[in-house]
């Protein structure tokens, strides 16, 4: 299942990727980039798949996922997709993966203002 990203989940990835070269180097950005990608795949695959959380207190059909379960340990990473099943421009059904941000950011002040 194909998914996309939001413009704000675009720019999302685009700074946390700035700020881990910034403060890890070249290498940490590529490969946490790489975790970011897989984490996407894995809910784009399935959608509600283990590890993923039904999101309704956000708005009806959101999900999270913690990109860390696509590392596979604790400690992995530090960011948590936001997304939801839908149907793409395409016509195929996807997901749409609306923000990535920190596990420490509140995701009702992010998430809710790009509905």
């Amino acid at each position: 299942m194909p998914y996309r990203l939001t413009e704000a989940a675009d720019a999302d990835i685009r700074d946390i990727l700035r700020q881990t070269a910034r403060r890890f180097g070249p290498l940490q950005r590529r490969r946490y980039g790489e975790l970011i990608e897989q984490a996407a795949l894995m809910v784009a695959a399935a959608p509600e798949r283990a590890g993923s959380r039904q999101r309704d207190e956000l708005a009806s059909g959101i999900r999270s996922f913690h990109v860390e379960r696509a590392g596979g340990r604790r400690g992995a990473a530090a960011h948590v997709l936001y997304y939801r099943p839908a149907q793409l421009d395409d016509g195929s059904d996807g997901i749409i993966i609306l923000r990535v941000l920190h596990e420490r950011m509140d995701p009702s002040r992010h998430i809710l203002r790009d509905l």
